[in-house]
């Protein structure tokens, strides 16, 4: 029985900490269509996200970079088209990111069965409309968004964006 019972909390802590994991970046640069910007507009088409995600994106790219947000939300009186393009507007964004859930999938089986999110990002330039990274991010099955020290990590490592991240702060916390 006391094994039995340790096992359960062993498992348990496994589980907890499986959660936790970073998540699987998938990316793909088109290096001669990359252009040189500073803003960047972030839409979130995610179908569910933290009241605190689209905030704690603006604040996570490296000083020097402007960041603004916009969510296709679906209580919105606005059509998606017409927020991102206010909203672009107001930025003077010069490229868009955009963050896309793809499809949820499980894996393995029995007790080592896990389930997962997929997350398409694109960013492309608002001045000819070319991608020019693309990634797809596996994440677990009980988040639907993109660490943004991660996001910015994979950029920075992709060639991207230059800088270094800065530390995240209140959005770590809620997880």
């Amino acid at each position: 029985m006391k094994s039995l019972v340790s096992g359960l909390l062993i498992s348990s802590l496994l589980v907890a900490l499986t959660s936790c994991v970073t998540a699987t970046f998938q990316s793909n640069v088109k290096a001669d269509a990359k252009p040189e910007f500073k803003r960047i507009l972030i839409v979130s088409r995610l179908p569910a996200t933290k009241p605190a995600y689209l905030a704690s994106l603006q604040t996570a790219f490296p000083t020097g970079y402007q960041v603004c947000t916009v969510s296709n939300s679906p209580i919105s009186f606005e059509t998606a088209e017409e927020a991102i393009e206010k909203q672009r507007q107001a930025c003077q964004s010069e490229v868009v990111l955009t963050i896309d859930f793809n499809r949820s999938y499980t894996s393995g089986s029995g007790r080592y069965i896990s389930s997962n999110n997929e997350l398409l990002l694109e960013m492309k330039s608002l001045s000819t409309g070319i991608p020019f990274w693309k990634a797809l991010v596996t994440t677990g099955l009980s988040d639907n968004e993109v660490l943004p020290r991660q996001l910015v990590m994979q950029l920075i490592k992709d060639g991207i964006i230059q800088g270094s991240a800065p530390l995240e702060k209140s959005y770590q916390s809620t997880y």
